[in-house]
C-alpha cells in the first residue's frame, strides 16, 4: 500500500481552536491514541482535520496522514473493511478485513484519523485496541462524543468557541449584521455556548436581534428545533427524507427519495433553501462536476425525528437499485471511467441499500440482484472490495432459498470464487447450482461456472465450446460487458488448451473487439491475451511490450485486479527469455501480490503449469541465489513491484535468441514430438505436460498435419532424424 495524505479539501475558513490544536499537537509526539471529545456540533471533525493537516505539513509521520469518516457506516461488522477501502487497501478476503489492514499497516509510520466514532463505540474500541497492538508505528486520532476507554488513550476536550464564535458568525452570515446588531450577535453566540454548528445555523437565518429574542439560552437541539420551525412544511419533509442517506448524494437521488412526500418538481428549490439555511452542505463532485449534498450527522439525527415512519428507506433502496442496474448495462463503454468513479462515489449508499433490501420482506430479491449487478460492473474487483461483495452475497444466500434466483446467485458466487482460485468454496456452490431448476439466463450463469471448472480445475479443452455457447447466450440475454467477459474467458482457454491457430484467432479477435469498443479495461485484457499467445505459441520477445502496456493501462484506470495477472505473465516471460534475475524478483513479487489480492494461481491448473515451468527454469539457472533474489522481490511494496515490472528489459539481461525450430514447430510442439519419439501415449504426454489427453492428442494431429506426416510412427522417425542433424 502506498500511503499518502488525503485530508478533505476545505472551502471555508478555520477559526479559533489554538489551544486545542496545541494540546493535541503536543500529544502526537508521545501518545499513540488521542480522542477528541465534545458534544454534537462542537466541531470535532474540523479540528481533527486541522490537526492532521498540521502533522502532514510538518512531515511528522513518514507515511503521512489518512482520514476515514465513519459517519457513513451503519453496520459495525463492516468497520475493518470500510477502513481498508478508504485507505485503498485491496480487500478480497473472506474474513472481516482486519487481517488485510494489519498486513498493510504493520510497518507504516502513519497517523490514522477515525472521524465520528460515537455510534460505533464498542466496535471502534475493539478495533483500535487490536490495531495499535499489531501496528507499532501507527498513531490513531479519533473523534467521539465520549471517550473510547482504551488503555493508553489521551482525551482532548473540544469545547465551544469563545470570542471566536462571533468571528465565525460574521464569516458565515448570510447578511452581514449592522454595527448596532453586534451586541445581539455576541449574546447569541454566548447563548448557544459557542457551538460552531449552532452558530452556523443561526448565521444563515434572520437578523441576530430577532434570533436572540426568539431563542434566549439554547442547546443545539433548541437551535435545530427553532430552525425547523422557520422551514416550510415541504422543507421539513425534505429534511426528514434526506436523513435516510448514509453519505452524500445528488439531486436525482434526493428527488427519488423525497418523492413520497414532496412533489419531484419542488425538490430542487426546497433543497437549495436547506443549503442556504446551513441544514444541508453542498459540494462539487470530483467525478461528474455536478453538485452533491450532505446532511451533517447531528442535523441528520434531528431530521430523522421530524417525520417518523416514512417509506424513504424503501425508495432509497429502489433508487440505487435502478442506478446499479443502469451501471451494469452501460459501464462497458467509453464512459467506463465515469461509471467507475460514480460507483465509488455512491458505494456507501449502494452498500446500505443492498443491506436494507436483503433485510426487508419483499425486497430481498431486489437486494440480491443489486449485489450481483454490482459485480457485473467489475467495480468491486477493480476497487479491491471483493471482501465487501462476498459479505453481501453471503447474506443473500441466507435469504434467497428458491430457484431460479438462487440458481443464479449460487453460480454467481461460485464464479467469483473461481476467479480468485478459491476452488474449495467454488465447487460446492457450483454443485448446488447444478442441482436446481434453470431458466435460459440462469442456465447461462451455471454454464460459465461449469466451463470455468473444466478450464481452471481440470484443464480440459471441453471448456472451449462451452464458453463459445455462453458467448452466444450473452449476446441474446446480456449487455455488452457480460458478453466481453465471456469472450475473454473463451480466448484465454483457447490460448492455454488449443493449438496455435485457434489461440491466434481467439486472441486476435478479442484485441480487435477491445480496440473498437474504446473501453480501456478491455483493451488491457486484449493486450494481455496477445502476450499470452506469444508466450505459449509464438515469440516470447514480443510478450514484454504487450504485457507492460497492459499493466500500465490497468494501473492508469485504477484496476486492482488485473495487475496480478500481468505480473504472472511478465514473470513467466522473463524466465523464458533467460532474464533469470528479473524473473526471480517478479516471481517473489507475484507471490506477495497473490497474498494481498487473495488470488491463487497455484489452484488454477493452466496457470500453475506454466508458472511451475518458469519457476523450475529460474531455480536451475540461479541455484543458491534463487531464494535470496525471490525474497528481494517479495519484500517490495506493491508500488515498487509495479515499478519493477514496468521497467524495460535490458538486452544484457536476455539470453541470445534461439534459432528457428525444425519444421516451423513451436517449442511445445517440438517437445510433444520428442515425447512421441520416446514412445509415450497421449495420456502419458498429458500427464507429463499438465494437459488433458485429448489436448495432447489434438497437438499430435496438428503437428503431423503441419509436417505432412501420416502417422505417429512417421512423426517419431522425423524427430529422431532432426536430433541426428543437430
Amino acid at each position: 500500500m502506498t500511503v499518502r495524505g488525503d485530508l478533505t479539501a476545505q472551502t471555508t475558513t478555520f477559526i479559533g481552536r489554538r489551544t486545542v490544536l496545541a494540546d493535541a499537537g503536543a500529544l502526537l509526539g508521545r501518545a499513540r491514541l488521542i480522542t477528541l471529545t465534545g458534544v454534537a456540533g462542537a466541531g470535532k471533525s474540523r479540528v481533527a482535520e486541522e490537526i492532521g493537516r498540521a502533522a502532514e505539513g510538518a512531515g511528522a509521520f513518514q507515511h503521512g496522514v489518512r482520514e476515514v469518516r465513519l459517519a457513513d457506516l451503519g453496520d459495525a461488522a463492516l468497520l475493518a473493511r470500510t477502513v481498508a477501502a478508504e485507505l485503498q487497501i485491496v480487500d478480497n478476503s473472506q474474513d472481516n478485513g482486519f487481517g488485510r489492514l494489519v498486513e498493510s499497516l504493520y510497518d507504516k509510520h502513519l497517523l490514522l484519523v477515525l472521524d465520528h466514532c460515537d455510534h460505533l463505540l464498542d466496535a471502534v474500541r475493539h478495533f483500535v485496541h487490536h490495531l495499535l497492538r499489531e501496528c507499532e508505528g501507527l498513531t490513531v486520532l479519533t473523534t467521539s462524543r465520549e471517550r473510547l476507554g482504551v488503555y493508553g488513550e489521551h482525551v482532548v476536550q473540544v469545547p465551544g468557541l469563545g470570542d471566536e464564535a462571533v468571528e465565525l458568525f460574521l464569516e458565515r452570515a448570510a447578511t452581514p449584521p449592522a454595527e448596532d446588531e453586534m451586541p445581539a450577535v455576541k449574546a447569541l453566540c454566548q447563548a448557544v455556548g459557542g457551538l460552531p454548528l449552532a452558530v452556523e445555523l443561526l448565521a444563515a437565518q434572520a437578523p441576530a436581534a430577532q434570533v436572540a429574542e426568539d431563542l434566549g439560552a439554547a442547546t443545539l437541539d433548541d437551535v435545530l428545533s427553532w430552525t425547523a420551525q422557520r422551514c416550510t412544511e415541504e422543507q421539513r419533509l425534505l429534511w426528514a427524507e434526506l436523513s435516510v442517506f448514509p453519505a452524500d448524494f445528488d439531486l436525482a437521488a434526493a428527488e427519488a427519495v423525497a418523492s413520497g412526500t414532496v412533489p419531484r418538481d419542488n425538490v430542487a428549490e426546497a433543497l437549495d433553501e436547506l443549503v442556504r439555511k446551513a441544514i444541508v452542505v453542498a459540494s462539487t463532485s470530483q467525478v461528474s462536476g455536478r453538485t452533491r449534498y450532505r446532511v451533517p450527522r447531528a442535523v441528520c439525527e434531528f431530521g430523522a425525528r421530524l417525520v417518523p415512519d416514512t417509506d424513504a428507506r424503501r425508495r432509497h433502496a429502489l433508487h440505487y437499485n435502478a442506478f446499479v442496474d443502469e451501471a451494469a448495462r452501460l459501464w462497458f463503454s467509453q464512459d467506463e471511467t465515469l461509471w467507475m468513479g460514480r460507483l465509488r462515489e455512491e458505494w456507501p449508499n449502494v452498500r446500505a441499500a443492498i443491506g436494507y433490501a436483503l433485510a426487508t420482506p419483499g425486497l430481498a430479491e431486489t437486494g440480491t440482484l443489486m449485489a450481483m449487478n454490482v459485480q457485473r460492473t467489475r467495480f468491486t474487483a477493480s476497487a479491491g472490495r471483493l471482501g465487501q461483495a462476498r459479505d453481501l452475497l453471503a447474506t443473500a444466500r441466507e435469504v434467497i432459498t428458491e430457484a431460479p434466483l438462487r440458481t443464479s446467485l449460487l453460480a454467481h458466487c461460485a464464479y467469483m470464487a473461481q476467479a480468485l482460485g478459491d476452488m474449495a468454496t467454488a465447487i460446492p456452490l457450483m454443485n448446488e447450482a447444478r442441482s436446481l431448476p434453470r431458466q435460459p439466463t440462469t442456465d447461462m450463469n451455471v454454464l460459465i461456472v461449469e466451463a470455468t471448472h473444466l478450464f481452471l480445475v481440470e484443464g480440459s479443452p471441453d471448456c472451449v465450446p462451452l464458453y463459445a455457447h455462453v458467448v452466444e447466450l450473452c449476446r441474446q440475454y446480456s449487455p455488452a460487458g457480460d458478453t466481453y467477459c465471456a469472450e475473454l474467458m473463451h480466448a484465454m482457454a483457447s490460448c492455454f488448451l488449443l493449438d496455435a491457430e485457434a489461440a491466434d484467432k481467439a486472441t486476435t479477435g478479442l484485441l480487435r473487439t477491445a480496440e473498437n469498443n474504446g473501453v480501456e479495461w478491455s483493451r488491457a485484457w486484449g493486450l494481455w491475451h496477445r502476450g499470452l499467445y506469444e508466450l505459449l505459441h509464438g515469440d516470447p520477445v514480443q510478450v514484454y511490450a504487450l504485457a507492460i502496456e497492459a499493466l500500465r493501462t490497468q494501473l492508469a484506470i485504477g484496476d486492482a485486479w488485473g495487475p496480478a495477472y500481468s505480473l504472472w505473465l511478465l514473470a513467466c516471460t522473463c524466465a523464458e527469455l533467460g532474464a533469470f534475475d528479473r524473473a526471480a524478483r517478479l516471481l517473489g513479487a507475484l507471490r506477495s501480490q497473490e497474498r494481498l489480492a487473495r488470488i491463487s494461481f497455484g489452484t488454477m491448473s493452466p496457470f500453475r503449469a506454466v508458472l511451475e515451468r518458469a519457476d523450475r527454469t529460474v531455480r536451475r539457472a540461479l541455484a543458491d541465489d534463487y531464494p535470496v533474489t525471490t525474497t528481494l522481490g517479495a519484500d517490495l511494496r506493491p508500488d515498487q513491484a509495479m515499478a519493477l515490472a514496468l521497467e524495460p528489459l535490458p538486452d544484457a539481461e536476455r539470453r541470445p535468441p534461439k534459432p528457428l525450430l525444425p519444421g516451423g514447430l513451436t517449442r511445445q510442439e517440438l517437445t510433444i514430438a520428442g515425447l512421441v519419439a520416446e514412445g509415450l501415449t497421449s495420456k502419458q504426454i498429458g500427464a507429463r505436460l499438465f494437459i488433458s489427453p485429448r489436448t495432447a492428442d489434438r497437438h499430435v494431429v496438428n503437428i503431423r498435419v503441419k509436417l505432412g506426416l501420416p502417422t505417429r510412427v512417421a512423426l517419431a522417425a522425423w524427430h529422431r532424424e532432426q536430433q541426428g542433424r543437430s
